[in-house]
């Protein structure tokens, strides 16, 4: 069985090289990025079709095992951060041996050229104005990129597949669609953990359950940074009665 394609992929990535700081307001998003407040949370968007096995031509007859990597490759953005990079890692190896063949060397460095550039166009934004956890990614991204390269070199057309991967990966993490769904998620399962003993009052209730579900909607939307700036504030009423949330 021929699993579904992700329709929300990197391209849905805004087109400016810009980094998202998501503010405490619930305003309309702007197109083009900007610096909202220094102390929230923050997404990288590089406006570059980063590589997405999702998009990459599956064929007819896919084993089982080849469709289950996949699956697990494109579920692992809706779910869980903390489990998300885990089940990436075990599906990085079968996806190369699916697809390696099929994008040849012609096809795998072109994939390898769109890495690099995504790490070339973060690598110019100011280093001073971006969180260490951005940071880290886009160092991450670019050491992957250079093993690719490498690999290639080599002819060692699997291994440079994976790195690939491994490297879009790393950026796409600390993107607008992946950091829009784990702060969505977290905060929809710790509003579920919310019981009748906890210091909470009504207006903060429904203001809570408001913007949980306006975050999910725009999700639905595919408006990343208004669901970032629902989930972020929605957090901030969650540390009152919940300590158990993240640090983006």
């Amino acid at each position: 069985m021929q699993p579904r394609r992700r329709s929300t992929s990197a391209a849905a990535f805004v087109a400016a090289v810009s980094v998202v700081f998501v503010g405490c307001d619930d305003a309309t998003t702007d197109p083009l990025a900007r610096l909202v407040a220094e102390e929230t949370a923050g997404a990288l968007a590089i406006g570059v079709e980063l590589p997405d096995p999702g998009s990459w031509d599956v064929p007819t007859d896919i084993a089982p095992e080849d469709a289950d990597a996949l699956a697990r490759w494109a579920m692992s953005w809706e779910g869980p951060a903390s489990l998300a990079r885990e089940t990436r890692e075990t599906a990085y190896s079968r996806l190369a041996a699916l697809f390696a063949a099929r994008l040849g060397r012609g096809g795998i460095a072109e994939q390898a050229a769109r890495l690099g550039e995504g790490v070339h166009r973060a690598a110019e934004l100011p280093q001073d104005a971006l969180p260490d956890r951005i940071l880290t990614s886009i160092t991450e991204a670019s050491r992957e990129h250079t093993r690719a390269v490498m690999a290639l070199r080599m002819d060692r057309a699997e291994a440079a597949l994976e790195y690939v991967m491994r490297g879009s990966d790393a950026l796409r993490e600390v993107g607008p669609e992946a950091i829009a769904r784990t702060l969505v998620n977290e905060v929809d399962e710790g509003f579920g953990r919310i019981s009748p003993g906890d210091a909470y009052s009504e207006q903060d209730l429904e203001r809570l359950k408001r913007l949980v579900r306006g975050g999910q909607e725009a999700l639905r939307e595919q408006d990343w940074v208004l669901a970032i700036r629902r989930a972020f504030n929605a957090r901030g009423l969650l540390r009152v009665g919940d300590s158990g949330a993240s640090d983006l």
